[in-house]
Parts: C-alpha cells; sequence; structure tokens
C-alpha cells in the first residue's frame, strides 16, 4: 500500500495471485489445436476398416458357398451278399433310386453336386433270408458300411460325401 504523504497511484506493487504490472502483459499463446477433429476421423476409420472386412469376409463365405455347390463328387454304392434284394440308394439333388429284384453283388456310381452331398443306400434281403451288406465309398474313402442276415434283413448306410473333399 502507499506510504502516508506519497499519492496513492505513484506506486504500483503486484498484487498477490500475479496480477500483471501496468502495461507489462504476457506474450499472447499461440491457439490451442482442436483435438475432436482427430477423434472423428479416428472413429471413421476404425468403422470403415471393420465395414470393409465384414464386406471382405462375406464375399470369401459366399465366393466358397459357390465352389462348394458346383464341387462335384462320384460316389459308389455297393450291395452284397446272397439271393435277391430290393436296394434304394440317394441320386443327385437327393432324388431316390429303387431297384427290386435285384441279383446281389450290385453296384452303382452316382454323381453328386450341390451345398447337401448326403448319400444312403438301403439293401432288403427278400422273404428267402440270406445275407446282405451296404458300402458306400467317395473319393476312394469309405463312408458307411452295414450288414444284416435273415429274411427282409436290412442293411443301412448313409453319410455325408462332401466332407471327403
Amino acid at each position: 500500500m502507499s506510504q502516508p504523504g506519497q499519492p496513492h497511484y505513484a506506486q504500483w506493487q503486484p498484487q498477490p495471485g500475479g496480477y500483471p504490472q501496468p502495461g507489462g502483459y504476457p506474450p499472447p499463446q499461440p491457439p490451442q489445436k482442436k483435438v475432436w477433429p482427430w477423434v472423428l476421423g479416428a472413429v471413421l476409420l476404425v468403422l470403415f476398416l471393420i465395414v470393409g472386412g465384414c464386406v471382405a469376409f462375406i464375399g470369401v463365405v459366399a465366393n466358397e458357398i459357390d465352389k462348394e455347390s458346383q464341387r462335384e463328387v462320384t460316389v459308389s454304392y455297393e450291395a452284397g451278399g446272397t439271393g435277391t434284394a430290393s436296394i434304394t440308394y440317394a441320386g443327385k439333388g437327393l432324388d431316390l433310386g429303387q431297384e427290386s429284384d435285384v441279383t446281389l453283388p450290385w453296384s452303382k456310381d452316382v454323381e453328386l453336386d450341390g451345398l447337401v452331398k448326403f448319400v444312403s443306400l438301403n439293401v432288403r434281403a427278400d422273404s428267402a433270408g440270406g445275407a446282405v451288406t451296404c458300402t458306400i465309398t467317395a473319393n476312394g474313402k469309405i463312408i458307411a458300411q452295414d450288414q444284416a442276415s435273415g429274411p427282409m434283413a436290412v442293411a443301412s448306410c448313409s453319410g455325408d460325401a462332401g466332407i471327403t473333399g
């Protein structure tokens, strides 16, 4: 504060709290750079990469499904045993083929395509009985085998020929 006898305005003393002296303002500070555009850009980039990755993944999966649906598998059905039998088998497009009073042994090759490559072979002995067998192979691998004996006995084989590819 001022001394007695001296004018009050003649001496200025800094106040606690760091007020600047008259005429001595600090130099101007450069403006602060805004952070939010960078954060927004990073978030948009991450979203773009996620969406792009999902689209690429879906494209790869669709391509693999298309290739599998067009892939052909040769399936060999074989029925063995004694006497005669009735035979039912799954053909192309899940159509059923049936042959009656077939003299055993019997075999048939079928070309399958599509997404579902389900195979099935049933061999039913006639009423006189006997032994019957069934075997399904695809690409040299056995998918299923079965055997039965007696009057009207049934050997039943089924599986997925698509997993052997």
